[in-house]
C-alpha cells in the first residue's frame, strides 16, 4: 500500500484504533487534501488525475468510488469500505492504483483460481 498523508504524524498517532473503519473528510479542505493525496495519483480516474471534462471519459475511466462518497454517509451500506482509516492512522483509498500502471482486473469470488499466480501454472 502506498503511503500519501493528509494529516501531521501526531494526529494520526490519535486515529490509530480507527484503522478499517470506513472515512469521510470533514471538511471541503480535508477533501481536497485527501483528494491530491490520492485521487488525482490513480490510475481510475481520468477526470480528477488529468483534469478532463467528465463528459470526455469513458465509465471506466472514472471512479465512482469518488461519486459515492458524496452521496451517501459512512453509515450506510453502500458508502465506499475503500475509502478508511489505514493502520498508521492516515485516510487512504484500498482501490487506489499508482497513475500509469494497469487496473487490476476485478476478481470473481464464485470461481475457483485455476492457475497459481505466482508461477502462471495450473494447480
Amino acid at each position: 500500500m502506498n503511503v500519501q498523508t493528509i494529516f501531521p504524524d501526531s494526529f494520526a498517532k490519535t486515529l490509530l484504533e480507527r484503522a478499517g473503519e470506513k472515512y469521510q473528510p470533514s471538511n471541503g479542505t480535508e477533501g481536497e487534501c485527501f483528494f491530491e493525496a490520492w485521487c488525482r495519483q490513480c490510475a481510475r480516474d481520468r477526470s480528477m488525475r488529468d483534469g478532463d471534462d467528465l463528459d470526455e471519459c469513458d465509465d471506466n475511466e472514472v471512479c465512482r468510488i469518488v461519486a459515492d462518497t458524496m452521496t451517501y454517509s459512512p453509515e450506510d451500506a453502500e458508502y465506499p469500505k475503500e475509502w478508511q482509516y489505514g493502520e498508521n492512522g492516515q485516510p487512504c483509498c484500498t482501490a487506489f492504483v499508482p497513475a500509469g500502471q494497469p487496473i487490476p482486473a476485478p476478481r470473481d469470488m464464485y470461481t475457483i483460481d485455476m492457475f497459481d499466480c505466482e508461477s502462471g501454472r495450473e494447480r
